[in-house]
């Protein structure tokens, strides 16, 4: 071994253990310098000088509790927050969202904005307008900014940046959104389906925490899946992984499947061709989702019997996903899905029926900010990675509470 490679081996092992250190004051919050050694499982006196270098860079402070605190009695480290901070960027086919979380994964500030027009200059002002009204309320510029991830729908080539398949927002098929935004913001995004961010979401903070194998079904406007599969986001070979609405159910040429589809649009449909049968309901055409759901806890006979089909459509995708991935919950999301606590059972009913390995179901809990923190979620690692890489440039130090 040469004198180089061994002199590289402590250096290497340094910046991991510096790393490791950083990364548990970031999970745990402020500690004492003896409880950051145990949970690190390095000495007192190595700890104490790794911790005397991240305050060198501008990483972690030390600071002394107040007399009503009671670890008073001696100094507690913790990780600056506001280093830097990180962008997300929802791209809906009705709002575009975004959201500024410093380097604790905490959300400062957060926007929605109402989409007058889909096409793609339009669009490309709203996102302007929805991340400078959000980076005024947050207190940071642009130039704080260490990482973005945008959330958008359809199938995202992660080599080029060109999305497909972008369902109902059509001026997006076959952009180049990475170079887009790049352009637009100055700072090379990361980009990410729209419901995988909701399952990172659900990881992160939601009902897939601590669970190696689960799913997001998404039903809303649209229809989408996401995966975690022995704990990690599963995006397939091209990143259509969770495409779930080209299963083909019933006659496989049937690009819309009107048979299946639990979407939106569809509910409308059904509720239309039964409003015979049900003269004496109070639902009228034209028909709304957000109506029809309302009329069936109403105990209507006409939203009664549009929510038992859209409860056997649903569980239908459940049992393909559990069929074919064994996973061990399934969470509900999107607009309908949110809504389908008080019909659970019935799927849940179904899809024991279906399969011989039922998953447990759950309901979002996350709203609309569910792609938001996903994106958030990424941001945060791949900024805490600049900002962690910048310490021995003296980056960091040269950034450290820009406002």
């Amino acid at each position: 071994m040469s004198k180089k490679t061994i002199a590289a081996v402590p250096s290497l092992m340094r910046e991991i253990n510096e790393r490791g250190v950083l990364d548990i004051l970031r999970q745990k919050g402020a500690l004492h310098a003896a409880q950051v050694a145990r949970l690190i499982g390095l000495s007192k006196p190595t700890t104490a000088d790794i911790l005397r270098s991240l305050i060198e860079y501008g990483l972690v402070q030390e600071f002394t509790p107040g007399a009503e605190d009671p670890r008073r009695a001696r100094s507690v480290y913790e990780a600056i927050s506001d280093v830097k901070v990180c962008l997300g960027i929802d791209i809906g086919s009705r709002f575009i969202r975004a959201a500024v979380g410093n380097l604790n994964q905490v959300m400062l500030a957060e926007n929605s904005i109402p989409i007058k027009s889909l096409e793609l200059n339009d669009l490309v002002a709203t996102m302007h307008t929805a991340v400078e009204e959000v980076l005024k309320s947050s207190g940071y510029k642009l130039k704080d900014v260490a990482a973005i991830v945008v959330g958008t729908p359809g199938v995202i080539n992660h080599a080029t940046g060109v999305i497909s398949i972008a369902g109902t927002i059509g001026s997006l098929d076959g952009v180049n959104l990475s170079s887009l935004i790049e352009e637009e913001f100055g700072l090379k995004p990361t980009l990410e389906n729209d419901i995988n961010l909701v399952t990172v979401a659900e990881q992160f903070a939601g009902h897939g925490h601590n669970v190696e194998n689960f799913a997001v079904l998404s039903v809303g406007s649209g229809l989408g899946s996401g995966l975690v599969l022995n704990g990690k986001l599963l995006r397939g070979h091209r990143g259509a992984a969770g495409e779930i609405f080209y299963v083909p159910f019933g006659n496989p040429l049937d690009i819309h499947r009107t048979s299946t589809n639990p979407s939106g649009d569809l509910i409308a449909e059904i509720a239309q061709s039964l409003a015979k049968k049900f003269p004496k309901s109070i639902l009228k055409a034209p028909y709304s989702t957000v109506d029809i759901l309302n009329a069936a806890k109403a105990n209507d006979e006409l939203g009664i019997a549009v929510v038992e089909i859209e409860a056997e459509r649903i569980a239908l995708y459940v049992a393909a996903i559990a069929a074919i991935t064994d996973v061990e919950l399934v969470v509900l999301s999107g607009g309908i899905g949110r809504a389908a606590g008080f019909f659970l059972d019935s799927i849940e009913a179904l899809v024991s029926k279906v399969v011989p390995f039922a998953p447990r179901i759950e309901i979002s809990t996350l709203g609309d900010t569910g792609i938001l923190v996903g994106a958030l979620s990424i941001a945060t690692r791949t900024a805490c990675d600049i900002v962690f890489t910048g310490k021995s440039t003296g980056v960091v130090r040269n950034v450290a509470g820009l406002k």
